[in-house]
């Protein structure tokens, strides 16, 4: 059956999820397949995903029932269904494994290094000392496969500095939604010297200012300070962009909530380590910048080009021009996304692996597009021996799409254009209403047709039929060649018909 939600272990070279206990791991992935399958799943589809008997599945819905309030599975018509309430989305899921489980609650206090040793950590958790041996043992061979190691005496995590941050930046993000959550013990003017000295380096250096960038560097910082007050620093020969630090106030301020909170006492070398992410041109994100490390870097400048000429190809598989300034974006984009994961792109998702989800939900309806920028990528990273991983290459795959709105449509239109015959006992209007549901509603290059006359009968001869790629039908049609693509439909269409069209068109463009 292989129920698909992008949550498969191919080429996922830094799974958090192998550090769950066993049940905990069983009610995350029956939640994630009830998400991901809104009709509901049978107990017996059910128990073979999860390879459990019938009384563990009864007991982990009852579990998950009683656990949190935000969704309950019911059984309806035989079937399991999630039902969630309507201001929540499936990070909570995410957010609560996190907060809940013993082995991340572990991998946080690696961040503070606050205790010696397993004795302090396992009463610092409320664990025993056995217990916490194991999830350390567990937390161990999990971050090896990426450089990180774990030392024992103090208790602490060592390897390559970018790395362990942007592994935290992940967990915290996945943790929670809420800036405050993440500022441990923080008062609100401690919090404010953060996100005004995050502000105004956005705004002097005019680099890219949203949300997500704002978060970034906030989490980031903070990171950062907790890493510097441990004695972790970022390579300083690295941090040498020439991006303007903000001015003396909002400066002295975010130093003295330094030395207050973190007992760091902060020069501005200290300060661009906090800001590493920009400093390191890791995450490059102005113009201004981008020439900058041009300038600088002979390595960038290749990796740059390079990049440039993957989106050169995205564009003429388009058949669109994106011009200049499109192209610049979306290359500076992958140089980003390709820089964050050095040195051997193994790509850091905690629980929440979304573009994997993402791109598993659009191959079900896009097949043919996803594998033709699947494709390009494929050669790209086989041409520069870039990065072979298989979640790294998928993961350009999603920015690609992503980031042209109009990418699936031009990818569709350049496909051979295909002529469905639509044959009902509906009444014209009807029909042609029909026939509109089905190009609003379908993805793809093709035209609905229509029998001209009405027939007196609903039979259609073959003659007529080899004039078109498919027929589409409301009725029994039993003369129809076995062979011939056909989809029956209900007069109204339903998500089963919709899926089944979809499934002809894409499975005809290929």
């Amino acid at each position: 059956m292989g129920i698909s939600i992008g949550v498969s272990e191919e080429g996922d070279s830094m799974n958090f999820r192998d550090i769950l206990g066993v049940s905990n791991l069983r009610h995350l992935r029956l939640v994630e397949l009830l998400y991901a399958c809104r009709i509901g799943l049978s107990s017996d589809q059910l128990l073979e995903e999860l390879e459990c008997s019938l009384s563990v599945l009864l007991k982990d819905v009852k579990l998950i029932n009683s656990q949190q309030d935000a969704f309950r599975i019911v059984k309806y018509k035989g079937l399991y269904q999630l039902q969630i309430k309507s201001h929540v989305s499936i990070n909570r899921l995410y957010a609560d494994t996190i907060q809940q489980s013993p082995e991340f609650q572990i991998i946080e206090e690696l961040l503070y290094e606050e205790c010696e040793n397993i004795i302090d950590l396992s009463k610092k958790l409320f664990l025993s000392p056995s217990k916490t041996q194991r999830n350390l043992k567990k937390i161990e061979s999990v971050l090896l496969k990426t450089g990180i190691t774990l030392q024992y005496r103090p208790l602490r995590l060592e390897g390559n500095e970018s790395v362990i941050r942007h592994m935290y930046y992940r967990y915290f993000i996945e943790k929670s939604d809420r800036l405050d959550s993440l500022y441990r013990d923080l008062k609100e003017f401690q919090i404010k010297a953060i996100t005004e000295l995050v502000n105004q380096f956005i705004q002097v250096n005019k680099l890219e200012d949203n949300y997500i960038s704002r978060k970034r560097l906030g989490y980031n910082m903070y990171i950062s300070l907790w890493r510097i007050k441990n004695g972790h620093y970022y390579p300083n020969l690295e941090l040498n962009s020439d991006l303007m630090l903000p001015e003396r106030q909002i400066l002295d301020a975010f130093k003295r909530m330094a030395l207050e909170v973190f007992r760091v006492k902060l020069s501005s070398d200290k300060i661009k380590d906090c800001l590493w992410l920009s400093y390191a041109d890791v995450v490059v994100a102005s113009k201004t910048q981008l020439n900058s490390a041009l300038r600088r870097e002979d390595e960038y400048a290749s990796y740059y080009y390079r990049h440039l000429e993957l989106v050169e190809e995205f564009d003429s598989l388009l058949n669109f021009s994106l011009g200049n300034d499109k192209k610049q974006e979306l290359a500076i984009v992958l140089m980003n996304e390709h820089r964050i994961y050095e040195p051997d792109g193994q790509l850091i998702d905690i629980l929440f692996r979304q573009r994997r989800i993402f791109l598993d939900k659009l191959s079900e309806t896009h097949d043919q597009a996803v594998k033709k920028v699947k494709k390009i990528v494929d050669h790209f990273v086989r041409r520069y021996q870039i990065y072979q991983e298989e979640d790294f290459i998928w993961n350009y795959v999603y920015l690609l799409i992503t980031m042209v709105p109009q990418s699936l449509t031009l990818l569709a239109s350049c496909d051979r254009p295909l002529k469905l015959l639509l044959l009902s006992e509906l009444s014209p209007t009807e029909e042609f209403f029909l026939g509109s549901q089905i190009e609003n509603q379908i993805y793809g290059n093709f035209e609905v047709h229509y029998v001209e006359k009405k027939l007196t009968n609903v039979n259609i001869n073959r003659s007529e039929l080899e004039k078109y790629d498919a027929l589409i039908t409301s009725s029994s049609v039993e003369e129809v060649p076995e062979e011939y693509p056909t989809v029956v439909i209900d007069p109204f269409l339903t998500n089963q018909d919709v899926y089944q069209l979809q499934q002809l068109v894409s499975k005809l463009a290929g």
